[in-house]
């Protein structure tokens, strides 16, 4: 069901909570549980979130746009143009792109692949190689097709996610440790926790020794 709130409405209204929430480890649940948003905007205001939380190699070109490109997702796309014009992302313009193909990425940072892609979510990461995009997939086997974060559905139906890794360190791109900390499930690394992690989480810090995540070392955490 389209709901009539937006992801720019959500920013505006609270333009610290879903991050704060993010280190928290409080996930938002306004997905379904508050009817003044729907699902696509919540996803929109994520993928302009996650951003906030990831590395890419070398520089980029300070007047150059970030581009988060959407394969087979208009609701999510739609709800991004409303959003990106008024939120840059890590101090570049922001713009989204919808495409059809892979072959029409070009420079885009982002790419997400929505729920209603038909294709084969395996061989369209793998045509990728190790080029510096964030995948970002909506689907059971997300990270185990290629994709770096995946949206799951958690309990009551909110909106939640998991990190790979593994797809990470193949792009070239790092994770921050408080986005990995509030993920559903990491694969390809572990976490140490200290007593001191849940109250840094509220200053937007990480206490010594709080939080540490290793690539391809050990088993992922699950559920």
């Amino acid at each position: 069901m389209r709901l009539a709130g937006s992801a720019r409405r959500l920013l505006s209204r609270y333009p610290v909570m879903l991050g704060a929430l993010l280190l928290l480890g409080v996930h938002y649940r306004i997905a379904r549980a508050d009817a003044a948003y729907s699902e696509d905007a919540v996803k929109a205001a994520y993928l302009y979130r996650f951003a906030g939380y990831v590395r890419w190699p070398g520089s980029q070109v300070a007047s150059s746009p970030f581009v988060i490109d959407v394969m087979d997702e208009s609701g999510v796309a739609k709800e991004l143009e409303r959003l990106l014009p008024d939120h840059p992302i890590n101090g570049h313009p922001a713009r989204v792109r919808v495409i059809a193909r892979t072959a029409d990425l070009g420079d885009a940072q982002m790419l997400y692949v929505g729920e209603e892609f038909a294709g084969n979510v395996k061989a369209l990461t793998a045509s990728l190689g190790d080029r510096a995009i964030l995948v970002v997939t909506d689907e059971n086997e997300g990270l185990n097709d290629g994709g770096t974060i995946n949206f799951i559905e958690g309990a009551g139906g909110h909106v939640r996610f998991e990190v790979s890794l593994t797809s990470a360190a193949r792009a070239g791109l790092q994770i921050s440790s408080q986005l990995l900390s509030v993920a559903v499930r990491v694969k390809g690394g572990h976490l140490h926790s200290g007593a001191n992690c849940r109250a840094s989480h509220i200053i937007r810090e990480l206490g010594p020794g709080c939080l540490e995540r290793v690539a391809g070392t050990t088993p992922e955490r699950t559920r």
